[in-house]
């Protein structure tokens, strides 16, 4: 028989760095799976999970535990768990509105968040995942509409060139809270960066300083909101959220093109931003650039501060390896955190999993963690990057960014929206391939290996100059290395 724990552990391992971090929260993480013959049961706490997994996860599931048994598991199913299920009751009228739902048997959670409350957070468990709890209606108590990671805490945010910023932004606002002044906070960058966890932590902070607060995907934000106004409970849903003292919404741009959701959720940034609250917002790209969404809303999200959270650069890539080894009791040496910091660029969700790979190998062979070792664990994605990282590619990626052709780039124009273009793309061969001057030369239309040297002294110098210009240019090597 297969040994059913590893297996669902490699399955869930991985499961982990394909979707958002919310979702293997909230939906993935409370599984458990068993072995029935040839079959592997998958586990849910109740019928609305089972049916949220099959419809967005089963398919991903099978070809895992087809991949990890290989083989020897032939069907996958997914049933409620009928220990947990006898433990706890779910409105089903209600679910078919509500997302978001983990239940937690024989414990009255204040709502919202409670910090003087005789339930201390890490007191809640919920399918050995800790989860904080917040009630939209107080006899529905049971309902989870909000969670914290007691992972994402300042002490464990691992602050670099790339989201110092952001780290002091927050920080300080946990600090006053109240008597901040930046109001909306609104973060940005893309997924897998630490914008959750630098919200987490805010949170963390305001309850152990006797502040209640609400935190929301925007996903579950919307579901709430539809669920109210259908049943004529908007005024008391808002009513309720006006009641805390700090309101996070994550993923804000997701309701773009949502009107109704829009124009209830103006009413409360307006609460939010006076007086005494605070209104943390996050998305993937700045107020300026989210043009799904009209002028009002543009101007209302750079009321306060923005700030960037960007992919973090070696130096913070290697610290956090390292202390996420020392975390879990494994000795990560430098040289191999170094060359995974190396190959791993594009973000910290990416960087940990290559590390969750590297232990996995490690505990499966019982071999030390050496640098060979790693890089035998890491091939696969040191092929991946390789393969992304050619020549072709960065022609191809440099066009699309700066809107040029690649016949352009390749030809003999020499106008400042072409030539610039052209210098960057021969820049990043130079950084990003193991091709020499002459090499990169023949590549762009023959040109000499001179006119390469001179492309990458003056990216160079424009990189000193410029920082706009110096982020365009770690924005495509991030591209180019994620694969």
């Amino acid at each position: 028989m297969t040994d059913m724990p590893m297996l669902w552990d490699k399955c869930l391992e991985d499961l982990r760095y394909s979707v958002k971090d919310n979702v293997f929260t909230m939906w993935l993480r409370p599984l458990s799976a068993h072995q029935e013959g040839q079959t592997l049961v998958v586990r849910a706490p109740n019928d609305y999970f089972v049916s949220y997994i099959q419809k967005n996860h089963l398919q991903n599931i099978e070809q895992l535990v087809a991949k990890h048994s290989q083989g020897s598991i032939e069907a996958v199913v997914v049933r409620v768990d009928n220990a947990h299920h006898n433990e706890s009751t779910v409105d089903e009228k209600e679910t078919s509105n509500i997302k978001v739902l983990q239940t937690v048997s024989s414990i009255t959670i204040p709502s919202p968040i409670e910090p003087n409350s005789s339930v201390h957070p890490q007191d809640v468990r919920v399918n050995n995942s800790y989860t904080y709890s917040t009630m939209l209606d107080a006899a529905a108590d049971t309902k989870s509409l909000s969670y914290l990671n007691p992972e994402f805490t300042f002490e464990t945010f691992v602050t670099g060139k790339s989201n110092n910023l952001a780290y002091k932004a927050c920080y300080e606002l946990s600090k006053r809270q109240s008597k901040n002044r930046h109001n909306p906070l609104f973060i940005y960058g893309p997924s897998g960066l630490g914008k959750t966890h630098l919200m987490h932590s805010v949170a963390d902070r305001y309850l152990k300083n006797n502040k209640k607060f609400y935190y929301f995907t925007s996903e579950n934000f919307i579901n709430q909101l539809v669920y109210a106004l259908r049943n004529n409970k908007i005024e008391d849903f808002k009513k309720k959220i006006k009641k805390v003292d700090l309101l996070i919404v994550d993923d804000i741009h997701v309701l773009a093109g949502k009107t109704k959701s829009s124009n209830e959720f103006l009413t409360l940034f307006a609460d939010f931003t006076s007086g005494d609250k605070q209104l943390i917002l996050a998305s993937d790209r700045h107020p300026s650039q989210m043009t799904e969404f009209d002028e009002r809303f543009r101007s209302r999200f750079s009321w306060g501060l923005t700030v960037a959270v960007e992919p973090p650069e070696i130096d913070t890539r290697v610290q956090i390896l390292q202390r996420k080894a020392a975390s879990v009791g494994m000795n990560l040496p430098k040289e191999c955190a170094l060359f995974i910091a190396q190959n791993v660029v594009s973000n910290v969700r990416r960087l940990e999993g290559a590390l969750n790979q590297v232990f996995a190998n490690a505990n499966l062979t019982g071999a030390p963690i050496t640098l060979e070792m790693v890089q035998y664990a890491l091939k696969d994605i040191v092929a991946m990057r390789v393969q992304a990282v050619n020549m072709d590619n960065i022609r191809k990626v440099v066009a699309e960014y700066y809107d040029v052709s690649i016949k352009d780039i390749m030809g003999r124009k020499r106008t400042r929206m072409i030539a610039r273009p052209r210098q960057i793309a021969m820049a990043l061969a130079r950084e990003l391939t193991n091709n020499s001057f002459p090499e990169i030369g023949q590549s762009f239309g023959g040109r000499d290996h001179t006119t390469v040297m001179h492309a990458c002294d003056k990216v160079a110098e424009l990189r000193a100059l410029d920082p706009a210009f110096d982020k365009d240019y770690k924005s495509l090597a991030m591209m180019l290395q994620a694969g």
